[in-house]
């Protein structure tokens, strides 16, 4: 999924639910597309996927093993299952090879990591986190080898992403398997030319300040060191943060990054900068109606955001397809 914080999201029944019906009414003219950007990035796995197959590989020989752990009738599960089709869809219409199997316990998902680790035919793993195995996320993607980790988030992977410095037009370049949704964020923030202007190009230029209500190693921690590399500071808001602080960041923000489960109306993104651009992508949306009135680009819950995610894990396919074959000699 790529709308969870490292707080563990409560069962559908008997939780808050925001009324976002108003996502509906947002312009198009004010609402980011999500839609553009992932065709954009299909286009660049699609090329990437050609490079593969001059190395002597069929793109049906590539398969991908995904993960699914088994989850009461929560939220969470419906969305993950959702992503998974869709994922499947697009995978199989880029003519990859991709499977889904189910993990009743944390034994299981271990076991069936493992083994696809060590299978010739594997090119990539996915898992739909988060687990309820009473295990961290972290336990289950240290048994992935990282030239089969095309969510991005193994610590290789995410170290050589974190170490990556750029500017935000050489960030477009970067030629690495980098984190998914995290990746997506900032490649939508790059679809528009206005949006890429708050960036610095040069050293005495300054850059926008962004704030992240999430900290998960998923989304929160991969993404304020993309915002910090190409020049913005980067704010990242977690449970323990203080409310008045949490305010203060939102009334000063250029960027706002909300990606947690909201517990009450309380909870719900409110009071942004006059001006600023918003990204919403929890599951069923955290910010507030008058959000609309301030924002000056907005992504909702609802954006398909999941598209960019989906098409840039595709794109981290093809590289973790050609890492391999150039392990191979």
């Amino acid at each position: 999924m790529n709308a969870l914080d490292t707080e563990k999201p409560t069962p559908a029944t008997g939780s808050y639910a925001p009324d976002m019906n108003w996502t509906r009414d947002v312009p198009a003219t004010q609402r980011l597309d999500c839609i553009a950007a992932a065709d954009e990035v299909f286009t660049q796995a699609e090329r990437k996927l050609a490079q593969v197959e001059k190395t002597g590989l069929d793109r049906g020989e590539i398969r991908v093993a995904a993960f699914l752990p088994r989850l009461p009738d929560t939220v969470v599960d419906r969305g993950c299952r959702r992503y998974a089709s869709y994922m499947g869809k697009k995978f199989r219409q880029h003519g990859l090879d991709f499977r889904v199997e189910e993990a009743q316990s944390a034994d299981a998902l271990e076991l069936l990591l493992m083994g696809a680790q060590v299978h010739d035919r594997i090119y990539g793993t996915f898992v739909f986190f988060p687990t309820p195995f009473g295990k961290t996320e972290d336990y289950f993607l240290r048994r992935v080898r990282p030239e089969r980790d095309i969510e991005g988030l193994t610590v290789e992977n995410t170290g050589r992403m974190l170490l990556n410095i750029k500017t935000v037009d050489e960030e477009e370049k970067y030629e690495g398997v980098a984190p998914c949704t995290a990746k997506a964020i900032l490649t939508l923030l790059h679809q528009h030319e206005e949006i890429k202007n708050l960036f610095p190009r040069g050293a005495q230029q300054k850059g926008p300040t962004a704030v992240i209500f999430n900290s998960s190693p998923r989304i929160g921690i991969p993404l304020q060191s993309m915002l910090m590399r190409i020049g913005a500071t980067a704010l990242m808001v977690h449970p323990q943060t203080r409310a008045e602080d949490k305010q203060t960041y939102l009334k000063t923000a250029d960027i706002v990054v909300t990606a947690f489960p909201a517990q009450s109306e309380s909870d719900l993104v409110r009071d942004v900068k006059r001006g600023a651009v918003v990204i919403d992508c929890s599951t069923e949306g955290n910010l507030h109606p008058e959000v609309a009135e301030r924002a000056a680009y907005l992504s909702t819950h609802d954006n398909h955001l999941g598209q960019i995610t989906t098409a840039l894990a595709l794109y981290n396919t093809a590289l973790c397809a050609l890492w391999q074959r150039g392990m191979k000699g």
